[in-house]
């Protein structure tokens, strides 16, 4: 039974591997030439950039738009007006974090119901309650997926910092 087995299964593998050397091969070329150029059009980036949220505090930028897909780099609680720092309250920070993090959806066509996943970085845990209060109101009934990292430090004193993911 297991030889019969064998045979069959070698004998479909090769009428298969036949079935596709036989094929078109202009219509084959025309199917690459597609394919490359709907590869190339997903893959081309383009920044995003808002007066509305903070400008980078180094060498990346506020987010890139990748296809239907828009990266956000992670913000802290820079008042985009004054580029002054929040940290009197984590609750004050959070809010600040998340109406940059809104604007630059909105500058890139998007808002929080295509947020797709988001990243926290909090450098106290026990603000968990607090910040996740807050963060939850920027959604609608379906909320990202999330990882929330403890961390040391973050950039300019902040306790918090979140990164977005978003799609069209």
């Amino acid at each position: 039974m297991f030889k019969s087995l064998y045979y069959l299964t070698f004998t479909f593998t090769v009428f298969l591997v036949s079935c596709n050397s036989q094929s078109n091969p202009t219509t084959n070329e025309g199917a690459k030439t597609e394919a490359a150029t709907e590869m190339d059009e997903a893959t081309s980036k383009q920044i995003i950039k808002t007066d509305k949220a903070p400008n980078p505090v180094g060498p990346y930028n506020q987010a890139i738009m990748a296809g239907n897909t828009l990266y956000l780099a992670g913000q802290i609680a820079i008042k985009p007006e004054s580029g002054e720092m929040i940290t009197s309250s984590i609750e004050e920070e959070a809010t600040q974090v998340m109406n940059n993090l809104k604007a630059i959806l909105n500058e890139g066509g998007m808002d929080m119901n295509n947020v797709v996943h988001t990243t926290i970085y909090m450098t106290d845990l026990n603000d968990f309650g607090k910040v996740n209060e807050i963060y939850g109101s920027y959604f609608d009934n379906m909320a990202p997926s999330r990882v929330t990292v403890g961390v040391a430090s973050l950039p300019k004193g902040a306790h918090l910092e979140i990164s977005m993911i978003a799609v069209e």
